[in-house]
């Protein structure tokens, strides 16, 4: 039955495809076109260059530098301080696409791998200032206060997740972790760059490809849904924020809702990343013993956090 139930939204979309062609070809080539122009040129050479940096090592001697800010404000290792900037630099989903690759290569524990996903795997400061400031709402003089909207949650959101978790533990077992691993590289005949590079193309080209069967996918999704809930209106809007953020928020800025309305939702959204940013999260840690569900219960409680933020933000102003 359970079965039956998680095969229901694929055959609903199938059934778009049949009768709607026209409709579905239009919202397939628009997630096409988002993955091919956006996402394709903006992740694919970091997921390339982080993978290589993590398999020859390199990063370990200028990101050990900071060690005590690592520790003692987000209870991380050295190596678990990769994800959190990468996450950062490039927003979703590399966070957790670094964080499965470090689990992978036994740099981090499994407790700090499921406590990295809880904050690690958010927007990327381009998408805030160029997508949702600029474009979704058209105001410049947002895009402070969406960082220190979102970013604060964010950390808010860390600070919550930490408490469940021994800081000590977390940054103790790690270390060992990356520690031996790298005794055993020093022991090894390390494998040849190019063969390395090979490995880190290859595998940045099968994670760029997936995201870009899901921004299709769920592109069709939303489609589906804006054909059967247009009578509904606002919650139509909403429901296609929660499905894709992207396309989500266009939507949501082209209803010309007031501000005070629109703003909250709009960064609530963005930091929750949509059910599309979560399944591409999850396909991030194939292969992988990560447990999903610390990212899922971190992104409601962050989507509540931002929202909040926010509207004591206008409330201010």
């Amino acid at each position: 039955m359970k079965r039956s139930l998680s095969l229901l939204p694929f055959l609903i979309m199938l059934a778009f495809l049949l009768l709607f062609p026209d409709t579905s070809f239009t919202c397939a080539a628009s997630g096409l076109m988002l993955w091919f122009e956006t996402l394709l040129p903006s992740l694919l050479p970091f997921m390339i260059i982080s993978n290589l940096l993590i398999k020859t090592d390199l990063l370990k001697n200028w990101i050990r530098i900071p060690a005590g800010l690592w520790h003692r404000f987000f209870a991380l290792s050295c190596d678990g301080a990769y994800a959190l900037i990468l996450g950062l630099v490039c927003g979703y989903p590399m966070g957790a696409k670094v964080t499965a690759d470090l689990y992978l290569e036994k740099r981090i524990s499994k407790k700090e791998a499921e406590y990295l996903l809880t904050f690690a795997n958010h927007p990327g400061p381009s998408f805030l200032s160029s997508y949702v400031c600029l474009q979704a709402l058209g105001q410049k003089a947002l895009i402070l206060p969406t960082y220190g909207i979102i970013y604060l949650a964010n950390y808010l959101c860390c600070l919550l997740f930490r408490r469940r978790a021994d800081r000590q533990a977390i940054a103790a077992d790690s270390d060992d972790h990356a520690e031996n691993k790298r005794n055993e590289k020093e022991i090894s005949i390390q494998s040849p760059v190019g063969e390395i590079l090979d490995t880190s193309i290859m595998n940045g080209f099968e994670s760029i490809t997936k995201l870009g069967g899901y921004i299709i996918l769920f592109s069709v999704f939303q489609g589906v849904i804006k054909k059967v809930f247009a009578p509904l209106g606002p919650v139509m809007y909403l429901m296609c924020g929660i499905t894709e953020m992207t396309t989500g928020i266009t939507a949501l800025a082209g209803t010309g809702w007031d501000l005070t309305i629109l703003y909250p939702m709009l960064l609530g959204i963005t930091a929750f990343g949509g059910i599309c940013v979560a399944a591409q999260t999850k396909s991030m840690l194939a292969g992988t013993d990560l447990s999903f569900g610390p990212y899922i219960w971190a992104k409601i409680v962050n989507f509540l956090l931002t929202g909040l933020l926010a509207i004591l933000f206008i409330e201010i102003i």
